[in-house]
């Protein structure tokens, strides 16, 4: 997604936490060092670790993944643990950069030995570590990295709960479509999230009739848009703009973009449902739409709502819902195997199949999900909408 993609422009301090959720379930977890000095010796616990955005640019994302699995496992724990083992799970914080996850990664799988990671948040952050879970044997599973490369180059030891982005880009393409749009300008973060929405949407834009008039991508990180916002404003007979962004970049493309008087539609992806895509968009938010993964109303999410609620005193989102569903099915795997070796665990997995907080959860040979959905979302005096198919109809707050 950054998805949230993929979503999806990091930086911030390096943090080590590694946190044992024995306690009740209604309890905060205590500090990292206090809950490695009261951990169990190694040879009676299972130790996974977590590569995380817990700070930087999507630090919410990170945060929120972070909290749906500590819900989980503290849970798992209170029952007797996985084996008749308590789970531990060993956070650190890669600020959304791949060089830190790289370093994260290696260290997990080389020194600590996990079998499983979770994470990461950002694709491109993932696809830098993939190589080195599947060289070690390690399961990499990510709750929010959606891009479609690594639908590809992923590896056997890649999972995701996540929908990939390449529906994302035909769902994203039918609706401009509908809209009546026939003329667009796609500017995208120029990125391994990035790119392969815009070309997604492009080709199957084109395949529904419609043409693309200018193409633009900009690196992670950008903070001036106003020369593509520019060229985009120029352009002749203009029906819509689509933007795969990463939040704080999407929120500075669509405040400078209606600073310069653009005011086509715009339309985005996953990562413009973030906080701090609104937080640097400012009222520029207003209005604009973007596709993002279908947040359930099943009994299963409304039963982890609650708990997750009365846990963390605040309402998860979809993807801590994403990343609980990722540490359920892991134990399911690690139970079912009664093993914690990556490869068991990992065959396991494939084996996997149940109605998680997020919807039903069965893998692919290549780790994607069997079962994807995306919404359509609008953003109306800064609060979150959906809309029906015909643009701008509100189906509920």
């Amino acid at each position: 997604m950054m998805k949230a993609r993929q979503w999806p422009t990091r930086c911030g301090s390096l943090t080590a936490v590694a946190i044992l959720l024995v306690a009740a379930c209604d309890r905060q977890a205590p500090p990292a060092s206090q809950a490695e000095a009261n951990a169990p010796p190694r040879s009676g616990r299972i130790v996974f670790g977590a590569v995380l955005p817990l700070t930087g640019d999507v630090a919410s994302y990170g945060q929120k993944a972070k909290r749906g699995i500590e819900l989980i496992i503290a849970e798992t724990n209170v029952k007797g643990g996985v084996l008749g083992q308590p789970i531990v799970l060993d956070f650190q914080d890669d600020q959304g950069e791949a060089r830190e996850a790289v370093s994260i990664v290696t260290k997990f799988a080389t020194v600590n030995n996990y079998p499983v990671i979770f994470g990461s948040a950002g694709s491109t952050v993932t696809l830098a570590v993939a190589p080195i879970a599947n060289r070690n044997n390690v399961v990499l599973i990510s709750p929010i990295s959606s891009s479609s490369k690594l639908s590809t180059d992923g590896g056997p030891f890649f999972f995701r709960t996540c929908p990939a982005d390449d529906l994302q880009a035909e769902v994203l393409a039918n609706w401009v479509r509908e809209t009546g749009a026939k003329r667009v300008a796609i500017v995208y973060t120029n990125n391994a999230w990035g790119k392969p929405l815009a070309d997604g949407f492009a080709q199957r834009f084109t395949r529904l009739g419609g043409s693309v008039l200018l193409s633009e991508g900009s690196a992670e990180g950008a903070t001036d848009y106003r020369t593509v916002a520019a060229k985009v404003r120029a352009l002749d007979e203009l029906d819509a703009v689509i933007s795969p962004t990463y939040p704080k970049e999407g929120g500075t493309f669509v405040r400078q973009a209606r600073e310069l008087g653009l005011n086509k539609p715009l339309f985005g992806c996953d990562n413009w449902g973030s906080p701090e895509f609104r937080s640097v968009a400012g009222d520029a938010a207003d209005g604009v739409f973007y596709t993002a993964p279908t947040q359930l109303n099943t009994a299963e999410y409304e039963a982890f709502a609650k708990r997750y609620q009365a846990r963390f005193h605040e309402p998860p989102d979809i993807f801590a819902a994403y990343a609980h569903d990722a540490a359920d099915a892991v134990l399911r795997a690690v139970q079912a195997c009664k093993a914690v070796e990556g490869e068991k665990i990992r065959d396991a997995l494939h084996r996997t199949a149940f109605m998680g907080a997020s919807g039903h959860i069965e893998f692919h040979e290549n780790g994607d999900l069997k079962s994807e959905a995306f919404e359509r979302y609008t953003i109306h005096k800064g609060s979150i909408k959906l809309v029906n198919k015909e643009l701008g109809g509100d189906r509920h707050d």
